[in-house]
């Protein structure tokens, strides 16, 4: 029950309640206690009755606690702390936030998550930086009750834990039995790292150091190595057999500076096509083919200058080597007081295709490229927005290098124009109630869009052209306006028009105190119709593109919807169907559903498309326990094609969970069957391998 007081703006509550302050935002909380004086101007509450406040990745914990939620100053006479890292309880505790320390009395501190732990140190004084260290002064090392040493000074990270050991016994069908290891080294602010020693009863030893620095000013990044001595590495796409000795060599670093300055660099070294497929599946399914290059970048308020350097460096895969490209971008922005604005895109680059393993003759060219476009934006009567546009795009190509190349170097010219109109509209309907959907009161917004595009036929059409930036297929609407539309040597003539309506419903759900509104706006409905009329369309092009749908339904704030649609119109098939519902109704369990279907253009036969059902789920069933589990079907071939099965434990220092999984053939191996037992300090956790 809640009271508030119009003349103090201030809020007094009893029972169970729960305040959340900004969520998302950097200075987010949420504080929950049995009673509470809530002050709006100030941000001040005083709270009493089993407080909890959660901020930063930490818990305090009090019988009475006062918390400033804009000066973020926290005052209690008795509390308790923690995160997954470390839990600590004490007297007098005080905060500042220009400082961000907060200090302590008679603390004791543990990384053990049980009433009574194991080992503790008992401090007289801490002094705590959130994210960074404790310092404790006059404190003792306790193994139970016994004290077992003084330490007058001592001050402990929290960034990165000393000599941390990970451990992970399984059976996989393709390794046999098997124990993954990793020592983490000594470590300080600038460089950190782990060792790992690997076994596999099929396959062998392996073993790579993986280091981690920060040189400040000079970037941060990460090195990888891993040698895997193979006793079954089998053969290659080309039935070549694979040498028993197996590398990976991995080097990410980034520089980045105050005044605009970026530098990338990422390096992949591979001994052979599998190497990642075999040891490192995970990491092998969400990139199957890493680049590795160096990118400098600069931005200015309306330039960005960029140097990219993209050699191969594994000859097994095919690249658009990049020696160099260097591009001058400048965003759309006003010139002078005029109403024109402009924008525009340069490269001169050396572009070399090379092939896997020398499957073909590589070749390559320089080109010189530069596009400059003209806008008029305005708004005719305080609805209509009209953007005209007008630019022009010149590219030169060398002459072509290479076997069986001999094109001699020639020019393309493009022109384009075009212009985009756009509203929107919006209705409010407060009265509209509906208890099922949480809906109290409706705002209806339409925002209908034209964009028409006209490109005549280039002097030099993409079929005259050794095309190296391509357009590549997509289950998405690809961009048609420049310089979006970024695959230069596909350009050819347009004259089409973009559709698109997009119509969203807001609502007010409960909100919380301490947001500035009673109740917050939360997006009932938003759904995204679009498609491309093609009024002259060229050789590889239909009257009509195909149509698009994407929706997100909310019906509560604990289900949402998801539909993205894509209907071809010329052969009355769908192409891409992706619907997933997802449930989380609280912190102890979730649930999600779904279905993706794609068939690529130009294909026309249901024998390629890709069909698969999917189902999620994860239960908290107690402080110490939870379970989850995935599935995946391949509707197209009938099967199921993956499912896993986790079981995770909390213990006292440490966190264990068994891991079960299954695969079906991926073609270089049989069906894979995998059980895992995961061991790890609890103040550094980790997921399985995969």
């Amino acid at each position: 029950m809640s009271n508030f007081d119009f003349k103090t703006k201030t809020t007094t509550y009893s029972g169970r309640y729960r305040i959340h302050y900004h969520p998302g935002q950097p200075d987010a909380a949420e504080m929950t206690s049995d009673n509470g004086t809530f002050q709006h101007e100030s941000r001040h509450i005083t709270a009493t009755g089993n407080v909890v406040l959660r901020r930063d990745g930490n818990i305090w914990k009090a019988e009475r606690m006062e918390y400033n939620f804009k000066t973020r100053n926290i005052t209690s006479a008795q509390f308790r702390t923690g995160n997954l890292e470390f839990f600590m309880h004490g007297e007098n505790l005080t905060g500042n936030t220009t400082n961000k320390v907060y200090t302590a009395k008679n603390a004791t501190f543990t990384t053990d998550d049980v009433a009574k732990p194991t080992l503790v140190i008992k401090a007289r004084e801490v002094e705590i930086v959130p994210g960074e260290h404790i310092i404790f002064r006059n404190a003792s090392l306790h193994f139970g009750k016994l004290p077992v040493m003084y330490m007058p000074y001592y001050k402990r990270s929290l960034k990165r834990h000393q000599w941390n050991m990970h451990f992970e016994p399984g059976i996989k069908s393709e390794w046999g039995s098997y124990l993954l290891s990793s020592l983490r080294l000594p470590t300080s602010d600038t460089f950190g790292g782990e060792m790992h020693l690997d076994y596999r009863s099929m396959r062998g030893f392996a073993m790579g150091p993986d280091f981690q620095y920060n040189l400040g000013s000079g970037g941060e990044g990460r090195l990888s190595l891993y040698r895997a001595w193979d006793d079954d590495p089998l053969t290659d796409s080309l039935g070549r057999n694979i040498a028993r000795e197996r590398d990976l060599a991995q080097w990410q670093h980034r520089l980045s500076t105050t005044n605009g300055f970026t530098a990338t660099a990422n390096f992949n070294l591979e001994s052979d096509e599998y190497m990642r497929r075999d040891f490192f599946e995970g990491q092998y399914r969400n990139n199957v083919q890493p680049n590795s290059f160096l990118e400098l970048d600069k931005k200015w308020a309306n330039y960005e200058l960029n140097l990219l350097m993209q050699p191969r460096v594994n000859d097994f895969y095919e690249t658009v080597q990049r020696l160099p490209d260097l591009r001058l971008s400048g965003t759309r922005h006003r010139l002078g007081d005029t109403p024109l604005y402009y924008d525009t895109e340069s490269s001169l680059a050396y572009l070399n295709r090379r092939y896997a393993n020398s499957s073909s003759d590589d070749y390559g060219m320089m080109r010189l490229d530069t596009l400059h476009q003209i806008y008029m934006p305005k708004t005719y009567n305080g609805w209509l927005n009209v953007t005209p546009r007008v630019g022009g795009r010149f590219t030169h190509y060398g002459t072509t290098e290479g076997r069986g190349k001999a094109k001699a170097s020639s020019e393309r010219f493009v022109f384009n124009t075009g212009v985009e109109l756009s509203t929107k509209y919006s209705k409010l309907m407060p009265d509209v109630q509906s208890k099922l959907l949480d809906v109290n009161g409706l705002r209806h917004i339409v925002k209908p869009s034209i964009n028409y595009i006209f490109i005549p036929r280039p002097n030099r059409t993409p079929g005259e052209l050794d095309k190296l930036d391509s357009e590549l297929s997509s289950p998405n609407l690809l961009p048609f306006e420049m310089p979006e539309y970024n695959a230069i040597d596909s350009i050819d003539s347009q004259n089409a028009v973009r559709l698109g309506l997009r119509n969203i419903w807001q609502t007010r759900r409960a909100g919380r105190i301490g947001e500035e509104k009673s109740r917050a706006i939360d997006e009932l409905i938003d759904w995204n119709l679009y498609t491309d009329w093609r009024l002259d369309p060229n050789s590889s092009q239909n009257t009509f593109a195909d149509a698009f749908s994407d929706l997100r339904f909310r019906p509560r704030n604990w289900i949402e919807l998801q539909s993205n649609q894509r209907y071809d119109l010329d052969n009355s098939m769908w192409r891409l169907m992706n619907n997933s519902v997802h449930f989380t109704p609280d912190d102890n369990w979730r649930l999600n559903l779904g279905h993706y279907y794609y068939l690529a253009q130009p294909s026309t036969s249901k024998a390629d498309r890709t069909s698969v059902m999917y189902t999620g789920a994860a239960y908290r069933l107690n402080e110490d326990w939870s379970f989850a589990t995935q599935q995946y079907y391949d509707a197209v071939k009938g099967q199921l094609s993956q499912h896993s099965y986790t079981l995770h434990r909390d213990m006292r220092s440490w966190t264990f969970f068994v891991d079960l999984r299954f695969i079906t053939d991926t073609g270089r191996r049989n069906d894979e069957f995998q059980i895992s037992l995961n061991y790890s300090l609890k103040a550094f956790p980790r997921a399985s391998s995969e």
